[in-house]
């Protein structure tokens, strides 16, 4: 996703957040004190994001939207550890490096969410296209069970499924190590990235994309063969609400069970819901590519392949 101006930002943050659904582009142009042209290309810009415009000839209108309003979040919920601290953006840059920049100041659990990330990324430095209508957060997570993170970061995915499941009806499976996929889809994914002081563990930053109530034709054309949504699957808008507790629920169970020491139960879920074993997949290594079979999921949360 292209990165957003100041303007950009400032024009979503007055239309999104106002009160009025519908404001004229003269207003928008005299608030900002710059050209009606400059506020059109801005609005047309949110519109390929994702945001819930229409816009007129003079006009932009608001579509009814229910924003993934941080308050309405914690009711309900009764959290171990994640959930107790909820904070929401309307837009930022990446959940995950923002909530890397506070984490020091921040406790165990603390969640950060946005409606859009305009420089999302997932593993290896991807790029994660993320618009309005998905789901954009990050968990800050401080665990004291010497075990591989990678666990968590498994055991955080097959909790993620089992939300998608319980609120949406649909059962993605996990192409290892971090995407759920229905029908080889990419419909959602996991990013986990620790800090380490010396060998010990400071903290890890846990980022959750959900591909929820976005239409397949935003994405960019050379992800649209291989990305899905909640909405396609089930023909219906999923409450972003609902899924996003579900999701919190989920997550911080299985953030107990790991410290709790059972890291081997949450692993034999894990094997369970992954797609990637008894499958012949082809391997990067230092010495080049190979091709082999996916074996095991072993006590670090690596794969085991069987070469040849």
């Amino acid at each position: 996703m292209d990165s957003l101006s100041g303007l950009d930002r400032a024009v979503a943050e007055r239309v999104i957040l106002g009160i009025n659904d519908d404001i004229r582009i003269a207003e928008l142009a005299s608030a900002f004190s710059t050209p009606r042209s400059r506020i059109r290309q801005a609005l047309n810009r949110l519109v390929k994001l994702g945001y819930p415009l229409i816009l007129r000839r003079d006009i932009v209108q608001r579509r009814a939207f229910r924003l993934l309003d941080a308050q309405q979040l914690r009711a309900g919920l009764s959290p171990w550890r994640i959930g107790q601290r909820i904070e929401w953006r309307l837009h930022t840059s990446s959940t995950q490096d923002e909530l890397k920049r506070i984490a020091q100041a921040s406790e165990d659990g603390t969640v950060l969410l946005a409606e859009t990330q305009y420089l999302g990324r997932g593993r290896g430095s991807r790029s994660w296209f993320s618009p309005a209508g998905g789901i954009w957060m990050s968990v800050l997570l401080r665990p004291t069970w010497p075990k591989s993170h990678q666990i968590l970061a498994l055991a955080f995915a097959t909790a993620l499924a089992g939300a998608i499941r319980a609120v949406a009806g649909i059962s993605p499976l996990l192409k290892w190590p971090n995407d759920l996929v229905v029908q080889s889809r990419k419909i959602a994914g996991i990013l986990a990235e620790a800090s380490y002081e010396g060998s010990k563990l400071n903290h890890l930053v846990a980022g959750i994309g959900v591909n929820a109530n976005i239409k397949t034709t935003l994405f960019p054309e050379e992800l649209q063969g291989s990305v899905t949504s909640i909405n396609r699957e089930i023909g219906r808008e999923v409450d972003r609400i609902l899924l996003t507790q579900r999701i919190l629920e989920e997550t911080d169970d299985a953030y107990l069970r790991f410290e709790s020491g059972q890291g081997c139960e949450l692993l034999d879920k894990v094997k369970r819901l992954c797609s990637t074993l008894g499958q012949e997949i082809e391997v990067a290594t230092v010495e080049g590519k190979f091709k082999g079979e996916a074996l095991d999921i072993g006590e670090d949360g690596q794969l085991i392949v069987r070469l040849g």
